[in-house]
């Protein structure tokens, strides 16, 4: 058995994929992983892969031109999952799918084949991090400033960044702002009239993302004040409010602070 690893990124998870084929070593042979095991395996050989963007991209073109946008869509969120069996299960998706011996009517259809275990699991994957995403749109909260950036960070299970980014820039097309994933170190930032990107391994300066301006003292002092005046204290009802406003999010929210 030979285990290619994988750097913990949609780029290394492609990446590993194109490395993996390209071995010719047999696809029964081939186990793709995120992480070393902390116990190693018996006479399995470990391959290190190092994230390769032009692979990665032939990989990625090779999905959406062969299994289809909605295919790609979904395992492109499953790779952006937390889950670290994530990769070997990409892989096998994409063997059914990439396979010569799949007709392409058949591939456009495997990623609906949910009774294979590993389509199942991609689609499970995939929807965990979509749905966190799309909680994630409504639950950003922005502070400006003292040198008028927009911050705002979030504690994110997944890699939600990417599946963000589009939302935030044409709600804030002439805006300056930043995305701060505290969870996986990882900064969305976004120039005025500029596309937004993402800077992987990187923290803001822990005192100047504090250093808010006064206007935006004053905002949230009113926010907070108009969330606590509208609150009919006797229809609380805290166990209905956690379905809506779950308390992972709060630390994070003006209103929850």
């Amino acid at each position: 058995m030979v285990i290619f690893l994988c750097e913990d990124s949609v780029d290394g998870i492609f990446t590993g994929i194109y490395d993996a084929w390209a071995s010719r070593l047999g696809h029964d042979c081939i186990a793709l992983r995120i992480h070393a095991p902390m116990d190693l395996e018996l006479f399995a050989e470990y391959r290190q892969v190092s994230a390769d963007a032009q692979k990665a991209e032939k990989v990625a073109r090779s999905i959406r031109e062969k299994m289809g946008l909605d295919a790609y869509q979904t395992i492109y969120q499953a790779a952006l999952s937390k889950s670290p069996d994530r990769a070997d299960h990409i892989y096998r998706v994409t063997l059914l799918g990439m396979s010569r011996h799949t007709p392409s009517e058949e591939a456009r259809k495997v990623i609906w084949k949910l009774q294979d275990p590993h389509v199942s699991r991609i689609f499970e994957l995939s929807r965990r991090t979509g749905n966190e995403a799309h909680r994630y749109l409504q639950f950003v909260r922005f502070r400006e400033l003292k040198n008028g950036v927009l911050f705002s960070e979030i504690h994110a299970e997944n890699q939600i960044l990417p599946l963000i980014g589009d939302h935030f820039s044409d709600r804030f097309p002439n805006e300056n702002f930043m995305i701060y994933d505290n969870t996986h170190n990882d900064c969305l930032i976004h120039g005025g009239s500029r596309p937004w990107f993402i800077l992987r391994d990187t923290r803001p300066d822990a005192l100047q993302k504090e250093d808010i301006s006064l206007l935006e003292q004053q905002m949230q002092e009113l926010w907070r004040g108009f969330c606590s005046s509208i609150a009919i204290e006797q229809r609380k009802n805290p166990h209905l409010q956690q379905q809506f406003w779950p308390l992972k999010f709060r630390p994070w929210m003006t209103e929850g602070q």
